[in-house]
């Protein structure tokens, strides 16, 4: 089955796959097979080299290599399956991310002569989901400055400070309540709102003096 798993299809997004190969190794003979995916994701095209296991590992980045040596020996003991997380450089010296998924198989003595393989680039993928992430991290923080920006207001009208001294007012009622910034600025908002403002703020901790 991995032996056609090139052809199978790993959802980066819409019209857009993350590219994947597989590998054989043939231990008796130290000969190895790459699908052309794989020959890919290493940055080469299909047949540029001769493929053989001392390439596969050298393109394994140096503090990643020592785990999945010790992994392929555990699975050469005696057969088995095991999959990895780590990151490759291609050809070109360009970290990628990749999965993949090692399969010993072991005769009837109890002797491994063949693993197979699959390895996926998930480097666009992991790219992806962090963009999206800071995206999201973005949005919330400029959602939150509007807010404070408003409780700021509310308390340099009540207090007759400048800018800087509504946020220390703010930032003295987040630590002395335990609450976050935005959460003390939205209940001054709120109580605003409902015509409170000022007893909520005289209830709130007043920061230090200096």
């Amino acid at each position: 089955m991995w032996s056609k798993l090139d052809t199978y299809l790993f959802p980066l997004g819409p019209g857009a796959n993350c590219p994947s190969g597989t590998f054989e190794f043939h231990i008796p003979s130290r000969g190895m097979v790459w699908s052309d995916g794989l020959f890919g994701i290493h940055g080469l095209r299909p047949g540029e080299v001769v493929p053989t296991f001392e390439l596969f590992m050298a393109h394994k980045h140096p503090l990643d290599r020592e785990h999945i040596l010790s992994v392929w020996v555990d699975l050469l003991k005696g057969g088995g399956q095991g999959a990895l997380l780590h990151r490759i450089h291609d050809v070109r010296g360009r970290e990628r991310r990749v999965f993949s998924a090692i399969q010993a198989l072991a005769g009837a003595s109890g002797q491994v002569d063949d693993v197979r393989g699959f390895m996926v680039d998930v480097t666009q993928s992991l790219r992806i989901q962090s963009q999206d992430a800071a995206s999201e991290a973005i949005e919330r923080v400029y959602a939150h400055r509007d807010l404070i920006e408003q409780a700021k207001g509310i308390v340099m009208a009540l207090r007759g400070v400048d800018g800087p001294g509504a946020f220390r007012v703010l930032a003295a009622a987040s630590q002395g309540t335990n609450a976050k910034l935005h959460t003390v600025a939205e209940d001054l908002v709120h109580a605003a709102i409902g015509g409170k403002a000022a007893a909520h703020l005289a209830g709130l901790p007043a920061p230090a003096h200096p």
